[in-house]
């Protein structure tokens, strides 16, 4: 083999090698873009099972909504080893999961609710500043742009199709002393650096300003829908929080607890 062909392979490995290195390391801090899972693992670890025949129906507002009965959360913590689980928030017929909450809002980025394991599809955690008697709870979850991966809030999308935010209005959050039904006042898409629905622990009228300012994103965002919502400084707000499938773009599902 003369000199110039082995300049030429030494040059192709190389570029191999480096090529190789920078796609590995995209995979490892894009997890969910990238990595394709086994059938069998496709749902959410933090996901609930309920048998359709165990749900109960409710009426709200003479809507009919069908909802999972009420899980006892002293006794998840215990089938999960994990002290941090604090709530069961459901969306009707769309998903229900188990919501941890830890010291800050990195560790369930990647780590399961069984045992506070690693697990790079992360769970469905609350803000840690945030308590369940707070005006306003924050929840979040990771979205998925590879359909073999489940998470649970990847199926938030489908409020940006109007009929399903007009006939699918109801959130529930279950706490350990009891639940609230919310009702979606609005989905919007805001820009990462928009950090409003971020600001917890708003009290009085900074509250209510704080909520008005949410509703009605202008150049760090778009308000998709919404319906009439009257905020006050007494109310209690949820909002759950995903990535867009836009680049450096957030979907946030905000409701008001009325029930």
């Amino acid at each position: 083999m003369n000199k110039g062909a082995k300049t030429f392979l030494y040059i192709l490995f190389t570029g191999l090698i480096i090529a190789s290195g920078v796609i590995l390391y995209y995979v490892f801090t894009h997890p969910t873009e990238y990595i394709e899972i086994p059938p069998e693992e496709e749902i959410a670890a933090e996901e609930l099972f309920v048998k359709d025949a165990e749900k109960y129906n409710i009426s709200i507002n003479a809507d009919l909504v069908k909802m999972s009965p009420d899980v006892d959360i002293a006794q998840e913590r215990i089938n999960h080893n994990n002290p941090d689980i604090i709530a069961r928030l459901e969306i009707p017929e769309l998903f229900n999961v188990l919501v941890v909450r830890g010291t800050d809002n990195t560790l369930y980025l990647d780590h399961s609710i069984d045992s506070r394991q690693y697990e790079y599809k992360g769970s469905t955690f609350m803000d840690y500043r945030v308590g369940t008697d707070s005006n306003q709870i924050n929840i979040y979850g990771h979205n998925s742009r590879d359909v073999n991966i489940q998470v649970p809030f990847m199926r938030l999308e489908k409020y940006l199709e109007q009929d399903y935010f007009n006939n699918n209005p109801y959130i529930i959050l279950q706490f350990e002393n009891g639940k609230r039904v919310y009702k979606i006042a609005a989905i919007t898409e805001v820009y990462n650096d928009n950090l409003e629905h971020m600001r917890v622990n708003k009290v009085g009228a900074d509250f209510v300003t704080h909520m008005q300012h949410i509703l009605s994103p202008t150049e760090k965002g778009r308000l998709i829908y919404n319906r009439p919502t009257t905020i006050n400084q007494n109310s209690k707000v949820i909002i759950l929080q995903t990535c867009s499938n836009r680049l450096h773009r957030r979907i946030t599902l905000m409701s008001y607890f009325f029930f």
